[in-house]
């Protein structure tokens, strides 16, 4: 990333609509007994960023493992103030360092948007290798590349995708989707109108600031929380979107 970004998510991620949004989407995926993690699960976020899913995962789970590693010392600096996690350390998802076995739950999100799948793939698949038979792997990531903007310069996203280009990536690396679609669904005219004014910003330099550090104000940000917990809700009982900003998807571990 930029230099100042991690800061400045660090900051923000507590409270910001879309990572709010994200992690109830998380919860209310997980939480709501269609896909049903064991008491006390082993948890590992692969690219947790600052630590703020890591939290989620500590309140919710009350995991008996909790580890999270990002390719960044700063950002597991932040997140070593957030969370308190069985192991937080450096590593690269393109070549992942996995300290624990049987794994239930692997997260990550954002990360391999970054990397782009194919840098990425050999990693997820050590990853997999460490999830027990019927244990998840959920993934999301940013939507569609001529939806690329100044936001991704910012991050340094090299690719968007699409829910059948993320299942296809799963099945590569021994995943059987179980629950794939579009987030951001009911704000996505509102996000490329944002995204296509910044598109003729979005060239290479450590000048390019991501959408976090221009937040909107308490009534819009208060609208899209609304519209995202509308979203979520619906989510929960099985609705998938056929398009939208992100792309989430849950994969489980065939058994046997």
């Amino acid at each position: 990333m930029n230099p100042g970004e991690h800061a400045v998510m660090a900051q923000v991620e507590a409270t910001h609509w879309w990572y709010a949004g994200l992690r109830e989407a998380i919860t209310k995926t997980l939480a709501s007994g269609r896909f049903r993690l064991p008491d006390r699960p082993r948890v590992l976020d692969a690219g947790c960023g600052t630590g703020q899913n890591l939290h989620l995962y500590r309140e919710l789970f009350s995991p008996s493992y909790l580890a999270g590693f990002d390719l960044s010392a700063e950002a597991i600096d932040f997140a070593r103030q957030k969370v308190q996690a069985d192991d937080l350390y450096l590593s690269d998802i393109c070549d992942p360092i996995v300290k624990e076995r049987d794994l239930d739950l692997i997260t990550s999100f954002d990360v391999i948007a970054i990397t782009g799948a194919e840098r990425a793939r050999e990693g997820l698949r050590r990853l997999v290798e460490h999830l027990r038979p019927g244990g998840f792997f959920l993934i999301n990531v940013p939507a569609y590349m001529w939806l690329h903007s100044e936001h991704d310069v910012a991050v340094h996203t090299t690719q968007r995708f699409t829910v059948p280009e993320l299942e296809t990536l799963y099945r590569r690396i021994g995943l059987e989707p179980v629950f794939s679609t579009y987030r951001v669904f009911f704000l996505f005219p509102a996000m490329v109108a944002s995204r296509l004014v910044h598109m003729p910003r979005a060239r290479a330099g450590k000048d390019i600031r991501s959408d976090l550090h221009a937040p909107p104000g308490k009534l819009v940000s208060a609208a899209f929380r609304s519209a995202l917990r509308l979203e979520n809700a619906l989510m929960a009982r099985g609705l998938s979107f056929p398009f939208g900003g992100s792309v989430f998807v849950l994969g489980r571990k065939p058994p046997g």
